[in-house]
């Protein structure tokens, strides 16, 4: 497929306060993630990552280094980078994450 209409495409649930949908290529995934209130993550994997926040504020931690976000902020994860975040807000966190390679998980 060449073309989406992201509103038309459901948040499918990845796990509880987690959803999710993607779009993957080849080599690279963008993932439409929707992260309810107090989700909090902290994990590593070996995917390249680079992230822009939507809508909600999150607290995000990469290798050490902790920041608060918002609309507007864009953050980088090289591959194999310990990260995590926490939502700050109320009301759900919206973003977007480019991976590369994809990650089979995501795929929706």
């Amino acid at each position: 497929m060449y073309f989406f209409h992201i509103p038309a495409m459901a948040y499918k649930k990845k796990r509880e306060r987690v959803f999710i949908k993607s779009i993957t290529g080849e080599k690279a995934q963008l993932t439409f993630i929707c992260l309810e209130p107090g989700e909090v993550t902290d994990h590593c994997h070996p995917h390249e990552q680079i992230g822009y926040i939507l809508s909600g504020s999150a607290e995000i931690t990469i290798d050490g280094h902790t920041k608060q976000l918002g609309p507007g902020d864009a953050y980088y994860i090289p591959g194999n980078v310990q990260h995590g975040l926490k939502v700050l807000t109320a009301n759900k966190l919206e973003y977007l994450e480019l991976f590369s390679p994809p990650k089979e998980e995501n795929r929706t």
